[in-house]
C-alpha cells in the first residue's frame, strides 16, 4: 500500500517512434498489428491501423486517485507531462521488445520528477531482475486494476467499470483514412489453456473475469454502444466461447432487448467446434482469430477437431477467419515447417498470422529453453517474433528465420490473394447461405450481412485492377460476378466510391515504392478525476 497523501498517477505507454533502427526498436517491428503480423507482405492491400493501450485506460477508470493516461508520447511530451503534472507516481507499461525505452523512461522520471515513485507493468515486467535492470520502485505482474487498488489502499473487490473505447483510432485502406465504428470490450484477461508459449496464460496465471455474469457484460456493452454509436465490438478475451452458459445467456439477452451486437473474437478450434454455426450467427460473430499453431495438433485446444471442415462451416456462416500458425517449433525442419504453412493455407482463411516461436520471459517455454541453454543473448529489442528467433533451433539459424517468415507471408498472399479479397468472399458467401434461414432473429442477422457485403462491394474493383497475378485477377472477377448475381450492379455512389479508392490506391503504391512504409500512432492524453 502506498504511504503518501494526495497521490497523483501518470500511466504511460513507451515513447515513439516505432520501427526505427535507433537503439530502442527495429524497423521490422512497426506499431501496427495487422500490417506487422498479418498482412505484412501485401503492400498496398495491407490493413493499416493503430490500436490504443486499452489496459492503461481500464486501470485509470477503475481507481479513485487523479490519473492521466499518456498513450504513445514522444520523449519530449513525456518529459513535459512530468514537469507540468506534479505526479507522485509514474506507471510505465511495456512489452519485452520495448525494454530499452522503458529503461530510458525510468531515467527520465529520475531526472525530471525525482520525487515520484516508478511503477512498471506489462509483459516486459516478467524479464528476470527487471526491477534492478530498470531502476524502478515497484513491479506489477498480473491483473493491474486490482494491483493498483491494493497499492493505493482501495477496495480491490469493487465491480469493474468498463470505459467506452474505440478499438482503433487510426485505420487506413488503400491510403484512405476510414471512420472507426468498432468499440472494444474486455470481458476478462488471461487464458485457461496454458499453452507453454502463451504470455497471457502465464502473466495472469490463468483467466480472470471482469464481469461475473453475462447480464453485467451485456449491460456494459449496451452502455458503450449507446455512447459511441456502434453495435460492433472487438472482444478482447482469449477465449470468449469457453463459457457456454455466458454465450447462450448473451444470445437470449440480445433477443429479448433486440440489440444486434456484431463481435470479433479470439477462440480455439475446440471451442468453436462445440457450437452450432447458426448459434454463432445469433451471437453476432463475424470474425474469429484462431490459434491453429500446427497441423500436428500439439496443443489440447486443437486436438480432435477437423479444422478444414470447421473452417468451411464458419465461412459459410459469415465468420471471417484469421488462422494463427507458429513457425520454428521444435519439430520443424525444412519439410515439416512448409507442410505447416501449406496446411494453414489449405484452410483458406481470410487472414493468416505467421509468428516465430517466441520464448518470452515468464512462460513455460522460456523456462524450458533457458534450462537447456538455448536462449540466445540478444538485445531485447529483437524479441518480438517478426524478425529473428532468439533461441537455438536444431534446424534453423536466426539469420535464416526472417527470410523464411517473409517467404511464408509472401506465399500466403500469392496463393490466396489479399486478405480484403478473402474477407469479401466470406461476406457474399453468408448472404448466399442466409437466404434459406427461417428465423426472425436470423433474418435480422442476414440483413446485417447484406449491409456488410454492400460496404465491401466497391473495394472489389480496386482489388481486381491491382491484382498481382492473372490467377488472382480471375479469382476477383469470379467474386465480383457473385456480388452482381446477389446484389445487382454497383449504384452510382458505389461506383464513385470505387473510383476514389482506385485513385487513392495508386497514390499509396507510389508512396510505398518511395520507402515511406511505416506510420506512427498519434499521441493520446486522457485525464481522469482532474
Amino acid at each position: 500500500m502506498a504511504r503518501i497523501s494526495n497521490p497523483k498517477l501518470l500511466l504511460s505507454s513507451v515513447f515513439k517512434p516505432f520501427a526505427a533502427d535507433d537503439g530502442y526498436s527495429t524497423k521490422e517491428n512497426p506499431c501496427e498489428l495487422f500490417h506487422n503480423q498479418v498482412t505484412r507482405m501485401q503492400g498496398v492491400f495491407s490493413i493499416r491501423s493503430h490500436i490504443r493501450s486499452f489496459g492503461l485506460e481500464l486501470m485509470a477508470a477503475n481507481i479513485n486517485i487523479p490519473t492521466t493516461v499518456l498513450d504513445f508520447p514522444t520523449e519530449q511530451s513525456f518529459i513535459d507531462e512530468l514537469h507540468t503534472g506534479k505526479y507522485t507516481h509514474v506507471g510505465i507499461s511495456f512489452i519485452v521488445s520495448n525494454f530499452e525505452k522503458a529503461r530510458k523512461m525510468c531515467e527520465l522520471v529520475r531526472t525530471h520528477a525525482p520525487e515520484a515513485t516508478i511503477l512498471v507493468g506489462g509483459h516486459g515486467a516478467r524479464i528476470p531482475e527487471i526491477k534492478s535492470k530498470l531502476g524502478c520502485d515497484e513491479v506489477c505482474v498480473g491483473e493491474g486494476i486490482r494491483w493498483l487498488r491494493k497499492y493505493f489502499g482501495e477496495d480491490a473487490a469493487k465491480p469493474i467499470v468498463h470505459p467506452a473505447m474505440q478499438v482503433e483510432y487510426y485505420r487506413r485502406l488503400f491510403g484512405l483514412s476510414l471512420p472507426n465504428a468498432k468499440a472494444v470490450i474486455v470481458p476478462g484477461v488471461g487464458c485457461a489453456n496454458y499453452c507453454e508459449f502463451c504470455c497471457t496464460s502465464h502473466f495472469f496465471q490463468g483467466y480472470t473475469a471482469f464481469f461475473p455474469k453475462a447480464e453485467d457484460l451485456f449491460e456494459a456493452m449496451c452502455r458503450i454502444s449507446d455512447e459511441l454509436g456502434t453495435n460492433e465490438f472487438y472482444v478482447m478475451d482469449e477465449n470468449f466461447l469457453g463459457d457456454e452458459k455466458r454465450v447462450y445467456t448473451f444470445i437470449e439477452l440480445m433477443k429479448k432487448h433486440q440489440r444486434f451486437f456484431v463481435i470479433d473474437i479470439f477462440s480455439t478450434l475446440r471451442d468453436l467446434a462445440r457450437y452450432d454455426p447458426l448459434d454463432l450467427v445469433r451471437l453476432g460473430v463475424e470474425f474469429a482469430w484462431i490459434g491453429i499453431e500446427s497441423r500436428r495438433q500439439l496443443f489440447s485446444k486443437a486436438m480432435g477437431v477437423d479444422a478444414a471442415a470447421l473452417a468451411k462451416r464458419l465461412k459459410d456462416h459469415g465468420v471471417s477467419i484469421l488462422a494463427s500458425t507458429i513457425l520454428f517449433l521444435d519439430h520443424h525442419d525444412e519439410q515439416s515447417l512448409w507442410d505447416d504453412v501449406e496446411y494453414t493455407l489449405s484452410l483458406e482463411p481470410d487472414y493468416v498470422q505467421f509468428m516465430e516461436l517466441a520464448p518470452f520471459p515468464g512462460t513455460a517455454l522460456y523456462e524450458r529453453l533457458l534450462k537447456a541453454g538455448r536462449i540466445i543473448d540478444a538485445p531485447y529489442r529483437y524479441w518480438h517474433g517478426q524478425d529473428r528467433i532468439w533461441f537455438v533451433h536444431p534446424n534453423f539459424s536466426p539469420d535464416q528465420s526472417k527470410k523464411i517468415l517473409d517467404d511464408a507471408f509472401r506465399k500466403d498472399f500469392l496463393t490466396l490473394g489479399p486478405g480484403m479479397l478473402r474477407n469479401a468472399e466470406t461476406r457474399i458467401r453468408v448472404v448466399e447461405t442466409g437466404k434459406s434461414w427461417n428465423d426472425p432473429f436470423l433474418e435480422k442477422r442476414h440483413q446485417i450481412h447484406i449491409d456488410y457485403a454492400r460496404q465491401v462491394y466497391p473495394i472489389l474493383m480496386t482489388l481486381r485492377d491491382l491484382s498481382p497475378t492473372p490467377f488472382l485477377k480471375e479469382k476477383t472477377e469470379r467474386i465480383i460476378r457473385r456480388y452482381e448475381n446477389i446484389l445487382g450492379r454497383l449504384s452510382p455512389l458505389e461506383k464513385l466510391t470505387g473510383s476514389v479508392l482506385k485513385f487513392s490506391s495508386r497514390l499509396e503504391e507510389r508512396r510505398l515504392r518511395s520507402g515511406r512504409i511505416s506510420s506512427q500512432p498519434p499521441t493520446c492524453v486522457t485525464r481522469y478525476r482532474q
